[in-house]
């Protein structure tokens, strides 16, 4: 019903938008060492508050969970729907082109820097939405909080204290996915893994590994110490590895895989394996 107006106002206040996003991506909020009055230090405690203002500029009622969450509230009626947002952001790491992570910019259409998709973007375009219904005056009967987090890449534990001083809205989803919804996400096992063995002098042997720098984040690079290699065998191992010759390439990875996984199929499910051959020759699944 207002859907041409909305449009129309997000449309209006595109570069304010963008300004906005960039603003809270300006800043590092990278999780660090707690301190006084700042439970994820200073990145998260400024970002989080930039943000409590910028909500507040707009209108809306704003409240600061001792500096773990913020929210805003489209009104104050009965409460109806949360949305789940967060301002911190996993380390910058290395690698980057356009731009330095904390420099956003604006390239060919799209924002690039750390946190414009993963989640402060997706945060201001939330809040946006809110201004819009807010600003065109459409009628709702029910309240709408936006829940701005400082903790959710490392555990979540801002939202622990959220919810235990408040109750969780009939109906919540969070901007932090792909559009338009996902209802599933696959999950992560943090484990620890040792093993206990004899000592030995036997050459070769690895030393030691070293990657990665958070738990959650796949590491740009890894680190192996080698004993009892020539540095030649290694430098052509290297240069194998780096040219793809003697590895097999992914699509030849997932076609093993996918004819491992129907023989599996067809192992546990007999009955079905005409089923299975036929909808392989039907759907290539590589």
């Amino acid at each position: 019903m207002y859907r041409k107006e909305i449009e129309g106002f997000i449309d209006s206040h595109r570069q304010e938008m963008i300004d906005d996003i960039c603003k809270l991506c300006r800043i590092n909020s990278e999780k660090m060492p707690y301190t006084e009055g700042k439970p994820y230090g200073d990145g998260a405690f400024d970002a989080l508050h930039a943000a409590l203002a910028m909500m507040e500029d707009y209108g809306f009622s704003i409240t600061n969970y001792d500096n773990y969450v913020g929210t805003a509230d489209l009104n104050d009626k009965e409460r109806q729907l949360d949305i789940l947002a967060h301002l911190d952001v996993v380390p910058a790491g290395e690698g980057w082109t356009v731009t330095e992570p904390f420099e956003p910019v604006e390239k060919d259409g799209k924002l690039c820097g750390r946190g414009t998709a993963d989640d402060k973007g997706p945060a201001v375009a939330a809040l946006y939405a809110m201004r819009a219904i807010k600003e065109l005056g459409i009628p709702v009967k029910k309240n709408v909080r936006l829940i701005l987090g400082t903790d959710e890449e490392c555990g979540s534990s801002d939202i622990e204290v959220y919810y235990k001083r408040e109750k969780e809205a009939p109906m919540t989803f969070s901007p932090d996915a792909s559009f338009p919804v996902i209802n599933i996400e696959k999950g992560r096992i943090p484990g620890g893994f040792s093993a206990s063995f004899e000592a030995s002098e036997a050459l070769p042997k690895i030393v030691s590994i070293d990657a990665g720098i958070k738990v959650n984040v796949v590491p740009g690079k890894a680190k192996a110490v080698v004993a009892g290699l020539e540095a030649e065998v290694l430098t052509q191992a290297r240069m194998r590895l780096k040219s793809g010759r003697d590895f097999p390439s992914a699509l030849e990875r997932r076609r093993t895989e996918s004819r491992l996984l129907l023989k599996e199929r067809a192992l546990m499910h007999p009955l079905r394996m005409r089923e299975i051959m036929l909808l392989q020759a039907c759907y290539p699944i590589w």
